[in-house]
């Protein structure tokens, strides 16, 4: 088995009020476009989906994680919590040459906080999964195998944090002009 494990927190200025920042976060099937690595495989509600994380490692090793989530939101504590769902089939492990696919879990809780010019976001994420490991890994020791891949596993989720904050905050603008048009 190969353990992935990865969290990062970051604290960002977002400018609008704490009201329009809880609307716009708490729109899940959105959100998850703004995370790289991350796709949308099926949306079960719109607080409820099944996600993929997916990565080339090495140039060669292609990593699978698949994850059911479900967005709490709650506007009294000015908290949005992604949490894993319960209920939901995990998928199978498998590992081939290249390649390894099994489930895993995801974590994130979102902060919010009135600030003097708009909402200060508190955001913080964790990612965590035992995968098989893929053939073309097994004539390493494992201990070697989960070093590298905790350091992959650390640097994805900064990536994954940053690209976030980075897409949310440039797709705002737009979003927010729909929102006038519809209202």
């Amino acid at each position: 088995m190969i353990k992935l494990n990865g969290a990062a927190q970051r604290e960002f200025q977002f400018a609008s009020d704490v009201n329009t920042v809880m609307q716009y976060f708490g729109g899940l099937s959105r959100m998850v476009h703004y995370l790289p690595h991350i796709e949308l495989l099926e949306e079960y509600s719109p607080t409820e989906v099944r996600v993929q994380y997916t990565s080339l490692e090495l140039g060669a090793y292609a990593i699978n994680i698949i994850t059911d989530l479900e967005c709490l939101v709650d506007a009294d504590n000015l908290t949005i919590i992604l949490r894993p769902l319960k209920g939901k089939a995990p998928v199978k492990g498998e590992a081939k040459l290249n390649s390894t696919i099994g489930y895993g879990y995801f974590t994130s809780a979102a902060y919010l906080e009135n600030s003097g010019s708009g909402t200060l976001i508190d955001f913080r994420l964790k990612m965590a999964a035992n995968l098989p490991r893929p053939r073309g890994l097994r004539m390493m020791p494992g201990r070697v195998v989960n070093r590298i891949a905790s350091s992959i596993s650390q640097g994805r989720v900064n990536e994954i944090i940053d690209g976030f904050m980075a897409d949310a905050i440039d797709s705002f603008p737009a979003w927010l002009a729909e929102q006038e048009t519809v209202g």
